[in-house]
């Protein structure tokens, strides 16, 4: 039970990852994304995905100093960037 808890959460922090960067530089795919993480050694999958996490939950701290506004342009910065 505790393993596909994690293995799910695993894939979906991978997921919001691999979108995020895709959308950050445009001309990438997605499935470009994920083949070039997918070829780099583990430890290197799990520091990207980590570092891309941290500059979200970093982008929302500095957010939220702003109030509800700085909130909700975070939040619609996110929305555009995923899309």
């Amino acid at each position: 039970m505790a393993d596909t808890f994690f293995s799910e959460a695993a894939r979906a922090c991978r997921r919001v990852a691999v979108g995020l960067i895709a959308r950050a530089w445009p001309g990438e795919s997605l499935s470009d994304v994920e083949a070039r993480i997918a070829a780099q050694p583990l430890t290197i999958q799990t520091l990207i995905v980590t570092a891309v996490l941290a500059l979200l939950f970093a982008g929302a701290m500095l957010a939220a100093q702003f109030g509800w506004v700085g909130m909700l342009v975070y939040f619609a910065a996110v929305v555009l960037l995923v899309g």
